[in-house]
C-alpha cells in the first residue's frame, strides 16, 4: 500500500471519513493513556500538579496557536492560489521559525521563574510548590512541543493530510503509556512527563520529515512580505485568545485550592465528557473549515451555508446522543475505566459527577466549532474578538459566583449556563457578521434533536432503574438499546441524511 496516498486525502469527504475513522483510534489510545494514570496514580497532589501544568501549557500554547487556523492558513492557501507553492512555505517557514525563538524564550524565562509563575496562577501550597519544583519546570517543556506540533499539524491538514496528526498521535501516546510502564517504578508521576516529552520530540521529527519527504517542502527561511490585514488579524485572533486563555485558567486556579485530588477528578470526569467532541468536532470542522477558505475566495455564499449546515446538523445528531448516553450512565461509565486500589469510591462519585454534568451541553461545542469556522473563512476576526471578549468575561463570573455557591461542582454549572447563551447569542452574531449563513435553522433542528434524544434517554433512565443490570453489562444493553432506538428514528423521519451518505461510503470502501 502507497503510505502517501493513504494519508493524502483525495476529496473531502474521504477526508472526513478516514480522519475520523483515525482520530478514534487515535483518541481511543489516548484515553488509555488517561485510565492507566488514574488505576496507577489515583488522585493526589502530584496528579494534581501534573495535570494542572499539562493543562497551562496546553493553553499557553494554545494562545500562541490561535492565529494558526484563523489567520496563517488562510493567508497561505490565498498566497499558495495566487502566487503559487513557494510564496506560501516562505510564508509559513517564516513564523515557524518565530514559533521556536517563542518556545525556547518562554522555557528559559519558566526555568528561572517557573515556581514563582505557578505560584501566582494557583492555589497550591508554597511548600508544594517547593516539593515539585522540577514538575514545574520540566513540564514546561510541553509549551514548545506543544506549539511546533500544532502548528505543523495545521499545515498538513492545508495540504489535505487530514489523517495524518491522528496517525501519529496514536504513536505518540503508545510511546507514553510504554514509558509510563518503564519508568513508574522509578520516577513515579515523573514518568508521566518524561514519556509525554520523548514522544512529543518523536512526533516533531515525524511531522517534519513527512513535510520533507513526502510533502515536498523546503524549509527555506526568509522574511515574505506580510499584508497589513494579517497582522492586524493575528493581533485581534492573539487579543481575544487572552480571555479565553483566562476564562480556561481560572477554574484551575479556584479548584487548586479545594483540596488534594479535586483537579484529578475533574479531569478525569471532564476527559470523558470530552471524548464526543475530541472524536469528530475537529476533524468535521477541520476538513469543512478548509472547504469554506476556497468557497469565500469564490464567493460562492451558498455553498458555505450548504457547507455549514450540513456540518453543523451532523455534528448535533451525533454529540446530542453522546451527552445524553453519557448523563444516564456517568457513574457506571466512570466506574468502568477508572475503578483500582488507588482510584476511591469517592474519586469515583466525584469524577461522576462532574462527567454528568458537563455532558449536558457537548452538543454547543460542536456548533461553536462550526461557527467558528465559517467567522475565520470570512476572516471577520475584529469583530469576532468583542463578541469572544464579552463572552469569556461572563463565563470568568459565572464560575466564581457558582463555585462560590456550590463549590468545585460550580465550574461545570457555570460551563452549562454560558454554553447554552452561547447557542442562543451566535443567531444574532451570524445575522450580523455572515447574514447568508441560516443559523436559525439550525437552531430549530437542534431543538428537535435534544427533543428526540431527551425523551430516549428519560426512557432509558426510568428502565435503568428497574433492570437491576450493573456495570459493563448496563452499559452495553443501555448503549445498544439507544443506538437501535435512533437509528429507527433517523431512517423513518430522516433526522439526518448525511450521516446515512457518510455510512454508505465508508461502507463501500472498507467493504
Amino acid at each position: 500500500m502507497n503510505f502517501s496516498r493513504l494519508i493524502k486525502s483525495e476529496s473531502y469527504r474521504k477526508g472526513t471519513v478516514l480522519s475520523v475513522l483515525f482520530n478514534i483510534v487515535s483518541k481511543g489510545i489516548l484515553f488509555l493513556l488517561t485510565i492507566i494514570i488514574a488505576r496507577h496514580f489515583g488522585s493526589d497532589i502530584k496528579t494534581d500538579i501534573y495535570f494542572f501544568v499539562f493543562a497551562t501549557m496546553v493553553l499557553f500554547s494554545g494562545f500562541v496557536n490561535s492565529i494558526d487556523m484563523a489567520v496563517l492558513i488562510p493567508e497561505s492557501m490565498r498566497l499558495r492560489e495566487e502566487e503559487g507553492e513557494k510564496p506560501a512555505e516562505a510564508f509559513l517557514n517564516y513564523f515557524l521559525l518565530i514559533y521556536f525563538f517563542i518556545g525556547v524564550l518562554f522555557t528559559v524565562f519558566m526555568y528561572f521563574f517557573g515556581t514563582r509563575v505557578f505560584g501566582l496562577i494557583s492555589r497550591f501550597s508554597e511548600a508544594d510548590i517547593e516539593t515539585y519544583r522540577h514538575y514545574f519546570w520540566i513540564g514546561s517543556f510541553f509549551f514548545i512541543f506543544h506549539v511546533l506540533t500544532n502548528y505543523l499539524n495545521a499545515i498538513l491538514t492545508s495540504l489535505k493530510y487530514f489523517s495524518l496528526p491522528m496517525i501519529i498521535s496514536s504513536f505518540k501516546s503508545g510511546i507514553v503509556i510504554v514509558c509510563i510502564f518503564l519508568l513508574k517504578e522509578e520516577y513515579d508521576v515523573m514518568s508521566v512527563i518524561l514519556g509525554g516529552l520523548i514522544s512529543y520530540g518523536i512526533n516533531l521529527g515525524v511531522q517534519l520529515y513527512v513535510l520533507k519527504k513526502i510533502a515536498g517542502w523546503t524549509f527555506i527561511i526568509k522574511s515574505p512580505g506580510i499584508r497589513k490585514k494579517v497582522w492586524s488579524n493575528a493581533f485581534y485572533a492573539e487579543l481575544g485568545q487572552i480571555t479565553t486563555v483566562a476564562s480556561s485558567l481560572f477554574p484551575l486556579y479556584l479548584l487548586s485550592g479545594f483540596g488534594s485530588g479535586i483537579i484529578s477528578v475533574m479531569n478525569y470526569g471532564k476527559n470523558i465528557a470530552d471524548i464526543p467532541n475530541t472524536l469528530v468536532t475537529a476533524q468535521f470542522t477541520n476538513v469543512s473549515g478548509i472547504k469554506l477558505n476556497e468557497q469565500i475566495a469564490a464567493e460562492d455564499y451558498a455553498g458555505m451555508n450548504s457547507i455549514f449546515l450540513k456540518t453543523a446538523k451532523l455534528l448535533v445528531f451525533l454529540l446530542v446522543p453522546m451527552g445524553f448516553y453519557l448523563f444516564v450512565f456517568a457513574r457506571p461509565v466512570v466506574e468502568l475505566f477508572y475503578q483500582s486500589g488507588n482510584f476511591k469510591a469517592a474519586d469515583v462519585d466525584a469524577a461522576a459527577v462532574f462527567l454528568k454534568l458537563l455532558a449536558v451541553t457537548i452538543f454547543s461545542v460542536g456548533i461553536n466549532a462550526a461557527v467558528t469556522r465559517v467567522f475565520i473563512a470570512v476572516q471577520a476576526i475584529k469583530q469576532a474578538f468583542f463578541y469572544q471578549l464579552l463572552l469569556n468575561i461572563l463565563l470568568i463570573a459565572a464560575i466564581w459566583i457558582c463555585t462560590g455557591y456550590y463549590g468545585a461542582y460550580g465550574y461545570p454549572y457555570a460551563v452549562i449556563i454560558m454554553n447554552i447563551i452561547n447557542c442562543f447569542a451566535m443567531y444574532f452574531i451570524c445575522r450580523k457578521l455572515v447574514m447568508y449563513i441560516n443559523y436559525a435553522a439550525l437552531l430549530k433542528y437542534t431543538g428537535l434533536i435534544v427533543l428526540v434524544n431527551g425523551v430516549i434517554a428519560s426512557g432509558l433512565y426510568v428502565a435503568a432503574g428497574y433492570t437491576g443490570l450493573h456495570g459493563l453489562w448496563q452499559l452495553l444493553i443501555g448503549f445498544l438499546l439507544y443506538l437501535f432506538l435512533l437509528l429507527i428514528l433517523n431512517k423513518k423521519f430522516k433526522l439526518n441524511a448525511e450521516l446515512s451518505q457518510i455510512i454508505t461510503y465508508a461502507k463501500q470502501k472498507f467493504y
